[in-house]
């Protein structure tokens, strides 16, 4: 029951919500999920701490950089709140005005070879010229 009560108090923020939905797209680093919230970096990390906690993100260490995705094997209570916040939310004004503005957002360029060596399939916003630009990410549930 912690778990489900983790969840459900993690979802219980629109920042954090939004955290979540620009996660679908592809893994963010920290300072791209400030610039998309314009929140402060430390406010920012609160957040994630909070959505780590739930297990409704994971980390992925590249040297200094940490970048958030949504988890490659959430369990069924982590999958059914994502399933769940992504159907709902798909359609908020909010939300699709992030995804507008989400490409613009720069991120480290050497990011894609990190992921592939990880076995993440590149994002699709910066195509690289190979076959998994338009692979989905692992754990999206759009």
């Amino acid at each position: 029951m912690l778990t489900y009560v983790s969840i459900i108090r993690s979802l219980g923020d629109e920042n954090r919500l939004r955290i979540l939905m620009a996660l679908r797209h592809r893994p963010l680093c920290v300072c791209e999920i400030t610039t998309l919230l314009g929140l402060a970096a430390s406010t920012t990390s609160k957040h994630l701490f909070i959505l780590r906690q739930a297990r409704l993100i994971e980390s992925i260490k590249n040297g200094r950089w940490v970048y958030y995705r949504l988890p490659a094997d959430p369990a069924a209570c982590v999958r059914d709140a994502l399933a769940l916040t992504m159907r709902e939310l798909a359609d908020c004004p909010q939300i699709v005005q992030d995804d507008a503005t989400l490409p613009g957002i720069s991120h480290n360029a050497n990011i894609h070879d990190f992921f592939k060596q990880k076995h993440i399939p590149v994002p699709a916003d910066q195509p690289d010229g190979s076959d998994e630009d338009t692979a989905e990410l692992p754990g999206n549930t759009q």
